[in-house]
């Protein structure tokens, strides 16, 4: 089997960078990324990479969204699912933005000025609050009910 473009380039930088043999990282790539989607799919469902970043599976719960479109206001339920979440780390972010390599940070090693990596506790679904139906009027807007995502009132 022929590697595909995207695994070739990938290969060819690893190789000019680290100079571990071509046969080798073309064995290696596969697997790794194969462990990664299987730890996402039925394993852990979360896999931290330190000086990288954490892949994580977050489950989204049923919820309501409002739709517009050719002067029709809708609100739709939409069924729950699963969504695949990457939480880069602080230093990654930061070389990124930076548009600069650190070659003193490597993958899978903790750097000691790097703070503790998330985990999936800290990547879970966030929900809105519920969608409360109210009128909007002013100028050259006409009257219709829309969504708006607000807190409720407290009661007292």
């Amino acid at each position: 089997m022929l590697p595909s473009k995207y695994l070739e380039s990938v290969v060819t930088n690893v190789v000019k960078r680290s100079g571990i043999c071509r046969a080798t990282v073309e064995a290696v790539l596969p697997a790794l990324f194969d462990e990664i989607r299987y730890q996402l799919t039925e394993g852990t469902l979360c896999v931290p990479i330190e000086s990288f970043g954490t892949f994580c599976v977050v489950d989204i719960p049923e919820r309501q969204r409002h739709y517009t479109y050719k002067g029709t206001d809708e609100i739709r339920t939409l069924p729950p699912k699963r969504k695949i979440k990457f939480s880069p780390t602080r230093s990654f972010t930061n070389e990124v933005n930076a548009q600069r390599f650190d070659e003193t940070r490597r993958s899978f090693q903790r750097h000691p000025d790097d703070p503790a990596i998330r985990y999936r506790t800290n990547m879970l679904y966030s929900r809105r609050s519920e969608v409360h139906l109210k009128t909007i009027t002013g100028q050259n807007i006409r009257p219709r009910v829309i969504v708006a995502y607000e807190e409720k009132p407290e009661r007292h």
